[in-house]
């Protein structure tokens, strides 16, 4: 029997769908730089503010960026209350720049992306702390529910040999 060798179209291959990434470049060359410059001083407030947040993304090797997640978060966190009050003040270079000579801004900022990274650093080893009580705890339930069951039935019950064994007589 002869095989049948024509060609399946691609399940990846979209009609219609050409030059769908050139207009998403295309949107985001021309939406980010307006963007950028109709709102300059919130842009300068949030690029200082959130420079944890890149740093981390930056060097962050895991997959998932969970130390990225965890730190911009919270970095987040701590930027917009500034950027609500740049709003309020009127969104001007004077008012950005005043946000950002204030100590108690970089304090809020900076100690928001601090708490992200004590998260980082201290919530794994609690988490694999109670995974391990959780598995001792019940090793000790299974074995004392073993010894239970060796005074009921015989110390054959916690034998370890393989089952096809265990109907033979040596």
């Amino acid at each position: 029997m002869a095989e049948d060798k024509t060609a399946a179209p691609a399940k990846d291959a979209k009609p219609g769908k050409k030059g769908g990434k050139i207009g998403v470049i295309l949107g985001m060359v021309v939406i980010i730089p307006v963007v950028f410059f109709t709102m300059m001083p919130t842009a300068l407030l949030l690029t200082a503010g959130l420079l944890p947040t890149l740093i981390v993304l930056i060097t962050d090797n895991d997959k998932q960026k969970s130390a990225a997640i965890a730190i911009g978060s919270l970095n987040c966190a701590g930027v917009t209350p500034f950027i609500i009050d740049l709003w309020m003040k009127g969104q001007t270079m004077q008012n950005a720049f005043h946000i950002l000579t204030s100590s108690s801004t970089w304090l809020v900022m900076l100690g928001a992306a601090g708490v992200g990274q004590l998260i980082v650093i201290a919530v794994p080893p609690v988490l694999a702390g109670f995974t391990v009580a959780k598995h001792e705890a019940r090793l000790k339930v299974l074995k004392s529910n073993l010894e239970s069951l060796k005074t009921a039935w015989g110390p054959d019950v916690a034998t370890t040999k393989p089952l096809d064994q265990m109907g033979r007589k040596e």
